[in-house]
């Protein structure tokens, strides 16, 4: 599995400046961000992704945008688009002029980022980690430990905006030591969308590789 798909998990960035905040309760954080995330039916926003490593030779970078809604998923880079509605997924790679078709299979890298947040008390044992600036804004901190050994995802620590209860930061470090930040801005939640935002049409003269049973 290719750290681009992982852009798919979450989204996040790395510089925060620390600051003197009197931090909420974690169990009042984590049931309002359940419910939050429970409450909404679309998400939009912007994201980069750092992800570095020891077997890396340099950090990769990814930006992008992105859209969540129901069982679909949009995430539009500048190389690669990638679209689901639950059923299909469609990966389009516009340097290689290609497409590739193949039933959708939900798993540990291609979850959207509104499930995992509905299921924090389910799979994670969730702690505060205080209370940071960023960006002008305060934002409460949670380290959340997997409660399934085998699971793909060793830490995790996201900010929540205390004005609007949005994650807007995130790392991960996987089983692989990888550890991916990302920075989620200029976030919407329940914007109008076109109906077929979760399907896509391959341009006229795109090779088309379907690999669907």
């Amino acid at each position: 599995m290719n750290v681009t798909k992982r852009i798919l998990v979450f989204v996040l960035m790395a510089a925060f400046q620390v600051g003197v905040l009197q931090a909420q309760d974690q169990a009042d954080i984590t049931q309002q961000l359940s419910e939050r995330y429970t409450s909404l039916t679309v998400m939009k926003a912007d994201f980069v992704q750092v992800a570095t490593s020891d077997f890396l030779d340099a950090p990769e970078r990814f930006s992008g945008s992105l859209t969540f809604g129901g069982s679909g998923y949009r995430v539009e880079t500048g190389s690669q688009s990638i679209i689901t509605d639950g059923t299909t997924m469609w990966i389009y790679n516009r340097s290689q002029n290609q497409v590739i078709i193949n039933d959708f299979v939900e798993d540990e890298y291609s979850f959207s980022l509104t499930t995992f947040l509905r299921q924090l008390d389910e799979d994670f044992t969730v702690t505060s980690a205080g209370v940071e600036n960023r960006s002008g804004q305060v934002h409460d901190m949670l380290d959340l430990e997997p409660n399934d050994e085998f699971a793909s995802f060793r830490q995790v620590r996201l900010g929540v905006r205390r004005s609007d209860g949005l994650v807007t930061w995130l790392k991960v470090i996987d089983l692989n030591d990888v550890e991916m930040v990302f920075d989620l801005s200029n976030i919407r939640v329940d914007p109008p969308i076109p109906d077929d935002l979760f399907r896509f049409e391959p341009p006229s003269g795109v090779e088309v590789v379907d690999l669907r049973g």
